[in-house]
């Protein structure tokens, strides 16, 4: 054998075994793909380890700030000048557990005065009455006045008389009544009464009396309260 034969018998056997080519290539895929596993975990372990901790310094940062008080700045104060109060010495209190009763003074109700209002005097209102007593007052003023008018007005009185005919009172109604009362016989008259303490309980009438400055007496029922 030839060899040009040795070497043909050679390259055919050679290439006649594909086996023995493809093992190196597998060999190498595999280690190729064990690096890439390798280095997909471990890139993994570091992403996932990462993201670990800053979720643990986040919920760490936001249970701080929970906890921390909220402080307010105070405003500004202008200041102060210190003023040095003088010490007071306070007296030693001692504490008693008795009961103390306060002391209550019975409430006396004041004594009020009753005041009693004077009743009213009965009026005599029968015209056949009055008529009378109009006269008998009449009687009574023109007899006992004397002296000459000095006034130059009408002296206007009311004039109170009893059933008896006796004057009980009289009241000046104008100035010139009071300044010249002392020239009527009014207050002789009513002085003259024995029973003007107990006037004021007996009934009466009243009158209008006029004394003119000519000497002219007018008498007239009383009209009104």
């Amino acid at each position: 054998m030839s060899s040009q034969e040795l070497a043909s018998k050679a390259t055919n056997s050679v290439s006649s075994s594909p086996g023995a080519d493809e093992a190196p290539k597998a060999s190498n895929s595999l280690a190729l793909q064990l690096i890439c596993a390798v280095g997909v975990l471990r890139f993994s372990g570091y992403m996932f380890s990462t993201w670990h901790q800053t979720l643990a310094q986040h919920s760490l940062a936001q249970q701080a700030q929970a906890e921390t008080p909220v402080v307010e700045e105070a405003p500004a104060m202008a200041p102060v000048e210190a003023q040095v109060q003088p010490s007071v010495t306070q007296p030693a209190m001692t504490a008693t557990t008795a009961a103390i009763t306060p002391e209550v003074a019975p409430s006396v109700p004041a004594a009020v005065p009753m005041v009693t209002e004077p009743a009213p005097t009965p009026a005599i209102t029968d015209p056949a009455t009055l008529t009378t007593l109009s006269q008998k007052l009449y009687e009574q003023i023109d007899g006992s006045w004397k002296s000459y008018p000095t006034f130059t007005s009408n002296l206007v009185y009311q004039v109170q008389v009893q059933r008896d005919g006796a004057i009980a009172g009289y009241d000046s109604l104008n100035k010139p009544a009071q300044d010249y009362l002392g020239e009527t016989p009014l207050p002789e008259l009513t002085s003259a009464n024995p029973a003007l303490a107990e006037s004021s309980t007996q009934p009466q009438a009243k009158f209008l009396v006029l004394l003119m400055p000519s000497g002219t007496l007018e008498i007239s029922p009383w009209i009104g309260n």
